[in-house]
């Protein structure tokens, strides 16, 4: 049963922000190999392109100039269009893993092969991106940039249904087939099929193309980086994996560029930069595509932008390192992966190596109830610490595995797509107790004694719960009345976290949307409702406000006109429901539902 908290969703999106720059063509330097000016270009011209077809060695092919599509890429971006020739290309077409392909013609770079025309293809037509276009990502701005593709990623995740068509096809006039990217092969290691499978469609919209597959990792040949050779972005590394390949077009002193065009599409990043061994390059009708271990590492990508991905040799760039660790009746297991630090992609990338690693070790597909303890340290600021339980009546895959999954990756969205400042996390650790029966029930029945109270006077309630396949029980709360509680009707709810979150929605993403620093979002999510937690709350109708995430009740008329005004937006919400009382009873069960009934206080 999966009951990922939809409404932190809507209210962690990120506001996409760039600054503009002022860019210049970069010129080789002495002794570097010089670029072929497109402008030069004349159908029938025959050129070089250099890539990895197994191995680690480059092999040659050979390019036919067919002509150059006018702005292709974008405005004053023009786009290389060619025929490639030879016995491995002609066999396998444009092949996924190629992009970044260097093409020389007369002893100078015209650029990288980047995009292919279609599928079914009988001839291999590639786009090149020129050169001079990609050596402009150097010159791009440095700073992280914050984006809505984390929030956007998160909810495709949730909802696959939401998954958008890529949108970097490039038309050709007077064909109904388009230039489109040629895919990046995503190599997952150690990840169940069905997961990949599950996921596929979300990287396929973003020009990846997820490949179940090794993922050697510190091993393979130290070859010297040169333009043709295999490079591989490791974006989760250890006892599961995750990669993506490419080849690198240009070097240049220690800087390196490839692919032609983007990866994520993200701008000014700090992903690893490693090695790459080509296993096997796979032909297919459909579309051919290597399939690569990732080995050595060899620096960071500092750029992804619309023509390369550009990145310096040298220094690797820090990674969060994330635990796992799995209690069940067969024994304890623990992994642990290095993840890249990055608003966008960190979140669900550590939610896909949760759900990977429970997937891989449940031992049974049936019922199960999953018991989840998530701990994220993070440099000058209180430590994320959550719990939560999922629980599933089996199938041909548990959903249970899933839902702990997608929570984690929320809840590390909480931090690293907070609005205030970039946090460096330090680490996350899972720990999950696992058990293989069904722990669901619901609250069926409530009663109260007496039906009318005095103000600091004792009040019990009795609640019904109703177990999945299991035989009711009652849960007795005795709580008493606050003293300062006025006389009239009094709310009396005895609910599960996830109906008692649902009836308070708006207050909860007021609180969280006027939470004034990461320090006070954190503690936020630490104060969350626990899912196998029976609550009982008390309210009542009055005058009171959410200011700054913290409710304030009982406020002079005077003062809640000042805050419903236009003077106060965005952290000062007016709330007619005011708390009184709110107690829990921690049980062995995923709860749901609620029961609700009106007291008087006297």
């Amino acid at each position: 049963m999966m009951r990922t908290k939809r409404w932190l969703f809507s209210i962690c999106l990120l506001a996409a922000c760039a600054a503009p720059a002022a860019l210049r063509l970069a010129s080789p330097a002495s002794g570097e190999t010089p670029i072929f000016d497109p402008a030069q270009l004349r159908p029938g011209m025959m050129g070089v392109g250099r890539t990895v077809f197994q191995g680690v060695t480059p092999e040659e092919f050979q390019v036919e100039i067919l002509g150059v599509l006018k702005n292709g890429i974008g405005p004053q971006q023009d786009m290389i269009v060619s025929r490639l020739h030879g016995k491995n290309v002609e066999r396998t077409g444009v092949i996924a893993g190629m992009s970044g392909s260097p093409v020389t013609l007369d002893g100078k770079i015209v650029g990288a092969v980047s995009y292919r025309l279609g599928t079914f293809e009988k001839e291999a037509i590639a786009g090149i991106t020129p050169l001079a276009d990609m050596l402009k990502a150097a010159d791009m701005p440095r700073s992280t940039v914050a984006s809505l593709a984390a929030a956007s990623l998160l909810k495709e995740w949730e909802s696959p249904g939401t998954v958008a068509a890529s949108s970097r096809a490039v038309p050709v006039p007077g064909m109904a087939a388009s230039l489109v990217p040629i895919s990046t092969p995503l190599v997952f290691a150690g990840f169940p099929e069905s997961l990949i499978r599950e996921v596929t469609p979300l990287f396929q919209a973003r020009g990846l193309e997820p490949v179940a597959g090794g993922g050697g990792q510190g091993s393979g040949v130290d070859y010297p980086i040169t333009p043709g050779v295999a490079i591989s972005v490791p974006l989760l590394r250890g006892d599961l994996s995750i990669a993506a390949t490419g080849t690198v077009t240009h070097v240049q002193g220690n800087k390196v560029w490839g692919f032609g065009h983007p990866f994520f599409g993200t701008g000014s990043v700090r992903y690893p930069m490693a090695r790459a061994e080509v296993i096997i390059t796979y032909p297919s009708l459909l579309g051919s595509f290597k399939i690569a271990n990732s080995t050595s590492i060899m620096g960071t990508l500092l750029q992804d932008r619309l023509t390369c991905i550009e990145g310096e040799l040298g220094a690797a760039p820090e990674m969060l390192p994330v635990t796992v660790s799995l209690e069940s009746p067969s024994g304890n297991r623990r992994f642990s992966f290095q993840v890249v630090q990055d608003d966008v992609l960190t979140p669900i990338l550590v939610g896909l190596s949760v759900q990977g690693s429970l997937q891989r070790i449940l031992e049974y597909s049936a019922e199960s109830t999953l018991r989840a303890e998530i701990r994220v340290e993070s440099e000058q600021h209180p430590t994320l610490s959550y719990s939560l339980i999922e629980s599933d009546t089996g199938g041909i895959q548990s959903a249970a595995a899933g839902g702990v999954a997608r929570e984690v990756a929320m809840l590390l969205n909480v931090i690293y797509g907070n609005r205030f400042q970039e946090v460096r996390v330090k680490s996350a650790n899972i720990k999950v107790t696992s058990l293989p029966e069904a722990r669901m029930a619901r609250v069926s029945e409530i009663s109260i004694s007496p039906s009318q109270v005095h103000s600091g006077g004792e009040l019990t309630v009795r609640a019904a719960v109703q177990p999945y396949r299991g035989e009711a029980f009652l849960k007795e709360f005795r709580v008493r009345i606050p003293a300062d509680t006025p006389k009239g009707p009094l709310n009396v709810l005895v609910s599960s976290a996830s109906n008692l979150n649902g009836l308070e929605g708006g207050v909860l993403q007021q609180r969280f949307s006027g939470s004034p620093g990461v320090n006070e979002l954190i503690r936020f999510v630490n104060s969350l409702r626990r899912d196998n937690g029976l609550y009982l709350q008390l309210t009542r109708r009055g005058l009171g406000a959410v200011v700054q995430g913290e409710t304030l009740p009982t406020l002079p008329l005077s003062v809640l006109f000042t805050l419903g005004s236009n003077r106060f937006v965005g952290e000062e919400y007016p709330a007619a429901e005011l708390p009184v009382l709110e107690v829990m009873e921690k049980t062995d069960f995923v709860l749901t539902g609620g029961r609700r009934t009106v007291i008087q206080v006297r």
